[in-house]
């Protein structure tokens, strides 16, 4: 038995030469995989929600339509400009001759933005079963392609409200779906801050006659849902 163990340990290579398949039955495949393309370009919808803010003068929801590049920087790291249009509406509010707020109507708002991010992603310059989730954060600008509405027309500069243009911050998470090397779908949920100002009359008028606190300027946070489709290179 002791003369008989070298000699099956000699044959041992040539058995696995002569028979590949028992070989390749030990390969684990990897759940990861390396992200070769660092570039993207791509387009995406998504559904704007609404806050108004405290006097409800700020822009409502709508659904936005806008364009993305992207760049893998280094690891995890990587770069986005984006910009994104959307038509929702907007009150337009005076403050009462004794006290409350008067609604005089609504008016069309044509709100865009252009922004720049920084993402991080989870899984690094890899995917897990092509997946990548990722964090944003960054920051543009914001504001009303739409103008004065006719409403306007009639009442004081003093009582008017104007939206932007205004700094626009973002925090995001998603994930990125990678199918092939070509091709990428991105879902996202982020959250938008920017600013809305308080027109002078409101701001004169106070918080005993309008019967509620009058911010001097406030920040709205806006949750956003979106889906995209890219082309890489």
């Amino acid at each position: 038995m002791r003369n008989r163990l070298p000699t099956a340990l000699l044959l041992l290579p040539l058995l696995l030469v002569l028979h590949p398949g028992a070989a390749e039955a030990q390969t684990i495949t990897s759940p990861y995989a390396f992200i070769d393309q660092p570039r993207e370009f791509g387009v995406f919808a998504g559904l704007i929600q609404e806050n108004r803010g405290a006097l409800e003068l700020g822009p409502g929801d709508g659904i936005a339509m806008g364009a993305r590049f992207a760049y893998n920087l280094s690891g995890p790291l990587g770069m986005e400009v984006s910009g994104f249009l959307f038509p929702t509406d907007r009150k337009i509010r005076v403050p009462g001759e004794e006290e409350g707020i008067d609604d005089l109507g609504m008016a069309d708002a044509f709100v865009g933005a252009i922004e720049g991010r920084l993402r991080f992603t989870l899984t690094g310059d890899r995917t897990w079963h092509g997946l990548a989730p990722f964090l944003t954060a960054g920051g543009g600008v914001v504001g009303d392609f739409r103008g004065r509405d006719e409403l306007e027309e009639e009442i004081p500069e003093s009582v008017r409200f104007s939206f932007g243009p205004s700094f626009l911050g973002t925090l995001g998470a998603g994930t990125r779906w990678i199918p092939t090397e070509s091709i990428s779908i991105r879902a996202e949920l982020s959250v938008h801050y920017w600013k809305l100002g308080t027109p002078e009359a409101f701001m004169q008028a106070g918080s005993e006659q309008i019967g509620q606190t009058v911010p001097d300027q406030e920040w709205a946070a806006v949750p956003a849902l979106s889906l995209g489709l890219s082309l890489r290179r």
